[in-house]
């Protein structure tokens, strides 16, 4: 028996089942759901039951791979999905990446075939299963971006009640209804937290652990050292605010001053792929060695690690901190 063969039969199988599996539990959870809100809307539910919470449980199926995953990886992806905004489950990514690898194992395999189609559906499958991660990194980082942005004017906000006499609270409850998301989002989870019992300094402490931001970092600690302390907490949050806004002012120079660079990079890492492809067009025979001799074949590779660790080089020297 081909080995080759049955692990791409094997994988388009599992891939086949993810996603049968996937669909399956969508649609049984959003039937769970139409079921209950039709219920209510018609008056023959009058309460909601305790078997409402499981809805966002997730279905046995994919439970079952719990007995095999860490508990720390569950709770850290379940962290990693919430601060990207995402209602998908730890659980529910697992299977997407492993079926993403499934099927680019598969696919590259069966079209191209031989030891070139089993390298390619090898680094295919990798791609697909760190895809979801790449993409939960992406909008975490935007979260994070858009929190940042709408700080400066939370914090002027806030500064502008405690001025008019608001309390703390009072001042992030109302900038809560003025903002829009993630910001709002997170202080009305701060007010919250202390209207069901929480101390202050507690709430905010939650608050910084859970967007892991460091111009919220020093929001939390002014707030904090000034609840110990004392001070005009309208001022001191002014002060961090024009702090911000400095900073914000500093990025967008670095960015001007980087932008060259960066488009020199971007040039220089797409030349050696441009001039592969025109050699392709122009001389097909000139540039065939690199695919079909052994020797083409290692030098081909080893440009491409060449060529990575330079795109990641340029994008180190070019990640300046403010």
């Amino acid at each position: 028996m081909d080995i080759i063969a049955f692990a791409a039969a094997v994988s388009i199988a599992v891939t086949v089942f993810l996603i049968g599996l996937a669909v399956a539990v969508g649609g049984s959870a959003g039937s769970r759901v139409r079921t209950r809100l039709d219920g209510v809307l018609s008056g023959e539910i009058t309460e909601l039951q305790p078997d409402v919470d499981p809805l966002r449980e997730g279905v046995a199926p994919l439970q079952i791979l719990r007995s095999f995953i860490s508990g720390a990886w569950l709770a850290r992806m379940e962290e990693e999905l919430r601060m990207a905004d995402s209602q998908l489950k730890p659980i529910d990514i697992l299977a997407i990446r492993v079926a993403l690898a499934g099927l680019g194992f598969a696919v590259p395999f069966l079209f191209i075939g031989g030891v070139m189609g089993f390298l390619a559906a090898v680094a295919a499958a990798i791609v697909g299963f760190y895809a979801p991660q790449l993409w939960i990194s992406k909008r975490r980082e935007t979260r994070s971006k858009k929190l940042e942005e709408q700080l400066p004017e939370a914090l002027t906000m806030i500064s502008n009640s405690l001025k008019a006499g608001f309390g703390l609270l009072q001042s992030l409850d109302l900038a809560a209804d003025q903002l829009s998301h993630p910001v709002a989002t997170e202080l009305a989870q701060t007010v919250h937290e202390t209207n069901i019992g929480s101390s202050m300094d507690d709430a905010f402490i939650a608050l910084s652990e859970r967007c892991k931001s460091y111009d919220l970092d020093m929001v939390v600690t002014a707030v904090l050292v000034q609840r110990t302390s004392g001070g005009n907490l309208a001022e001191i949050l002014e002060n961090v605010s024009a702090t911000m806004r400095e900073r914000v002012r500093i990025r967008g120079e670095i960015t001007t001053l980087t932008a060259q660079q960066s488009l020199t990079g971007l040039v220089i890492g797409l030349m050696p792929v441009g001039v592969g492809l025109l050699f392709l067009l122009v001389s097909p025979e000139y540039i065939s060695p690199l695919f079909t001799e052994t020797v083409g074949k290692v030098a081909l590779a080893v440009a491409l690690v060449l060529e990575t660790v330079g795109i990641m080089v340029i994008r180190r020297i070019l990640a300046i901190e403010v």
